[in-house]
């Protein structure tokens, strides 16, 4: 049976056990998981995992009354989903890696304490997968490998199995093959039913590799007839979370019709998602990005710094949470929309960042193209043109009227300034300020290290780089701040040079501001 109807089963048995908690925590979390709710996911597992430890020590006789409830398969099942809403929704890579490698290398063999409906061998795909798709398929395969499989095909976690080897298939660029796979399955009495929805957008993705947009579009059909249905016979819990998923699929292939002039872009519009349902489920993000770029390019969609925000923030996300390819492709994204509204900054900055994800990436062909295509874009730009003196630029900004405010052109217009006087404060902590903004903290820190490490004893200087260091969490940064503040302290015996007082009391300064202040989580 696939492990919905074994969490269905077993929270039957848990009713009937009088374990009614217990029993809404079994099918509670897989749907959590699904929509991403991560926090949830968390404080619920925890919850449970007591209940079931207590349970399963207080076993005794009634696990024979009660088989397969109280005992180590639910334990796996309760315990397996923290990591899987970590690697699925949230889209973690390396960051959740060694504890994805712990769980798969702790997991007990399918059948030693009766069939596991789970497997934490899946986690480590997705994880991997989400590191690099076309980088890790060596790891992948040996990891879903007939050999390394062997015991687990008779149980609830087989189906996911499954999955996991159709998207390997299309991520080795063997679309016609994964689809192949799926179709043999479709056409079996238990086939739908044992990969269900998730097979369905297995099979969206293999037909929209192969760009069969109009079959990717009618099987997604399909699956919202079904749901209708569905709903008509009784509540489907997992209704929301799909038609959402639904939505996001649909907005992509229609988008890229529109692009290719074969459909009204309106209809694109009207079923694309909102950011906020994009920033509650990360793994949604690249989805929405090609959507919104599609639309962009039909003129259909405002191409405005506000999107460059978001756009970066998602490509930095994924950065953090170690899934660079990810995070390339939305830079590179970034970049082609910099370029489009003229935000040269931006563009040479997500040009970058892109370039430097890349590098961490095997099988890069492909996406090295997209790079080289990005930085021609980029380089077929007309030069920045400063609209004021370097000395008066911060005058000649902040005097423009609130609704002329365009963050990416102050940003442009200070890094000019800036190349004519390098060590100037004002400029440096300006910078600093539209760089936190625009998500390019990391870039804007370049130049206010450069003058921090020549001059330690400007404190202003300082203080403005440590709270762009804070914005973008960098505690590795703030550490390199104090030390070099310190040292600067150190080497002129408290005396800045040219007789500026306080080098000594900036370290100070800086650890007052940090201790209180811990690290934010990156999301």
């Amino acid at each position: 049976m696939p492990m919905w109807t074994w969490a269905g089963e077993t929270a039957r048995r848990l009713r009937a056990a009088g374990q009614e908690e217990l029993a809404e925590a079994v099918t509670r979390l897989p749907r959590l998981c699904e929509a991403g709710d991560s926090v949830k996911v968390e404080a619920v597992a925890r919850s449970a995992m007591r209940t079931a430890r207590r349970l399963v020590a207080e076993a005794g006789n009634r696990e024979a009354a009660v088989p397969g409830v109280f005992g180590p398969p639910t334990l796996f099942y309760l315990a397996y989903w923290p990591l899987a809403v970590r690697v699925g929704a949230l889209g973690e890579g390396r960051r959740a890696l060694a504890q994805a490698e712990a769980a798969a290398r702790d997991e007990p063999a399918p059948h030693t304490h009766g069939p596991l409906p789970v497997s934490a061998r899946v986690s480590l795909v997705r994880c991997q997968s989400n590191i690099d798709a076309r980088g890790t398929t060596e790891i992948r395969r040996e990891l879903l490998s007939a050999r390394s499989l062997s015991g687990w095909e008779d149980t609830p976690a087989w189906p996911a199995f499954t999955l996991a080897r159709v998207h390997l298939l299309i991520d080795e660029e063997q679309a016609d093959r994964a689809e192949a796979e799926l179709r043999r399955y479709e056409h079996t009495a238990t086939g739908p039913a044992l990969l269900g929805a998730e097979g369905v957008f297995a099979l969206v993705r293999a037909l929209r590799h192969q760009d069969k947009h109009t079959d990717a579009l009618e099987t997604l059909d399909r699956l919202e007839a079904e749901l209708g249905l569905e709903e008509e016979r009784g509540a489907n819990p997992r209704r929301t979370a799909l038609l959402r998923s639904i939505r996001f699929e649909r907005a992509r292939l229609l988008s890229w019709l529109a692009r290719l002039g074969l459909c009204d872009a309106r209809k694109a519009i009207a079923l694309l998602p909102t950011v906020e349902e994009a920033e509650a489920c990360p793994s949604l993000r690249p989805a929405w990005t090609e959507a919104v770029e599609n639309l962009v390019c039909q003129g259909s969609v405002r191409n405005d710094w506000r999107l460059g925000v978001r756009v970066t923030t998602w490509s930095r996300y994924f950065e953090r949470v170690g899934a660079p390819r990810r995070g390339a492709e939305l830079a590179l994204a970034a970049t082609r929309l910099a370029c489009g509204r003229g935000a040269r900054w931006v563009a040479e900055c997500s040009a970058r960042r892109a370039e430097q994800l890349i590098g961490e990436l095997g099988g890069v062909e492909e996406i090295t193209g997209d790079l080289a295509e990005a930085r021609s874009m980029v380089g077929s730009m007309a030069p920045i043109r400063p609209l004021a003196p370097s000395e008066g630029i911060l005058e000649f900004l902040r005097a423009r009227p609130a609704e002329e405010v365009d963050p990416e052109e102050q940003a442009e217009q200070v890094n000019v300034a800036l190349s004519a006087r390098p060590h100037d404060t004002a400029l440096l902590s300006a910078l600093g300020q539209v760089g936190r903004t625009l998500m390019l903290s990391d870039a804007a820190t370049e130049p206010q290290w450069r003058h921090v490490r020549e001059q330690p004893g400007d404190q202003r200087a300082a203080l403005s780089l440590l709270e762009t260091l804070m914005h973008d969490n960098d505690t590795a940064g703030v550490r390199d701040l104090v030390r070099t503040l310190a040292a600067g302290a150190l080497s002129t015996g408290g005396t800045a040079a040219g007789g500026h007082p306080g080098v000594a009391a900036a370290p100070e300064a800086v650890t007052r501001m940090v201790q209180p202040a811990g690290v934010r989580e990156a999301r």
